[in-house]
């Protein structure tokens, strides 16, 4: 992602002024001058169907801007690219509540050694650039974001036309959108907007959005543009992923990733009630045999130079937190 001044989080996203034409800098955002924005909570589900090869990437993340005297921010976004066109849905902040109740650590009661107590899409639309066509898949208004999935010819046509609509793009967010473009991917342009403008203090934020598409390999965007890779503002990444396997997480090639499983196992009927009442994944209906892996990832700064996949780990055995 790309910005002025800009140290975000990773791979997938650009954040934009819309109303004003702003300086770019790092990570794919553009915000205008005086404004600096920092994540302050990160968190995502990855739910896969081997079967059909569809993933449900339901992501969340508060955005704050970091500067005391930063200008009040009105409209912001990101950008994330996807293998596919993706079906965009809402979903409660409530579903990322009841995993984190089921991976939470287990309390123990214990005596103390003196025996004290214990303790929906509208049309296409095509606009020409150069030689190059951008071409806008689908629109939608979804969890308090205007969303529009592009299909560009190159990279040069999308910075073109995100140029035209106020992005002010930086040659980092040029190379970044390059591979995912030369692959054919689609990009989907997310922006919060048209409210009154946070103040210089208040985190930036909206509900959470699935983003349903199809893949050969579950991934998490984790990839940055180069220029914002050696940025070492603490962030943690959390990352719920579910399937019929316990999983494990690399970094595209086989790479290691220095993200840690904290809880893995298969929580059940009972432990998947609270979830699927929030979830409504289309297709997703877990059963006992179905396993929740937990991953945590706070290095600083990220290898963020590739992709993080997911796949079927080398063994099936349960992981827990130390109990309280």
């Amino acid at each position: 992602v790309m910005y002025t001044g800009f140290r975000l989080l990773g791979a997938a996203l650009l954040a934009a002024l819309l109303a004003v034409p702003a300086r770019t800098d790092a990570c794919a955002v553009a915000l205008p001058p005086g404004v600096t924005v920092d994540v302050a909570t990160e968190s995502a589900i990855v739910i896969w169907d081997k079967e059909t090869k569809t993933e449900h990437f339901i992501r969340r993340a508060t955005f704050a801007p970091s500067h005391p005297g930063s200008t009040p921010v009105k409209d912001f976004g990101f950008l994330v690219p996807t293998p596919s066109v993706p079906e965009l849905a809402e979903v409660p902040d409530a579903a990322f509540d009841e995993l984190a109740k089921v991976t939470a650590p287990r309390t123990e009661t214990r005596a103390a050694p003196t025996g004290g107590g214990g303790c929906a899409c509208s049309k296409t639309a095509s606009v020409a650039v150069g030689e190059a066509k951008v071409e806008v898949v689908a629109e939608k208004h979804v969890a308090g974001y205007d969303a529009k999935v592009l299909r560009a010819g190159d990279a040069d046509a999308l910075t073109a036309w995100l140029t035209d609509r106020g992005y002010e793009v930086r040659p980092a967010l040029s190379q970044w959108l390059k591979p995912y473009l030369e692959k054919k991917w689609v990009v989907t342009a997310f922006k919060i907007g048209n409210g009154p403008a946070a103040a210089a203090s208040e985190p930036i934020g909206s509900a959470a959005v699935r983003m349903s598409f199809t893949t050969d390999v579950p991934f998490f965007p984790y990839r940055e543009p180069e220029d914002v890779r050696g940025a070492k503002t603490p962030r943690l990444l959390r990352v719920f992923c579910i399937g019929g396997q316990k999983m494990e997480g690399a970094l595209e090639g086989g790479k290691a990733w220095p993200g840690r499983t904290v809880w893995a196992g298969k929580p059940g009927t009972a432990g998947w009630k609270g979830a699927l009442e929030h979830l409504k994944v289309p297709g997703f209906q877990p059963t006992d045999a179905t396993w929740l892996t937990e991953f945590e990832d706070r290095s600083s700064p990220r290898p963020g130079d590739s992709e993080l996949e997911f796949r079927p780990a080398g063994n099936e055995v349960p992981v827990e937190r130390p109990p309280h």
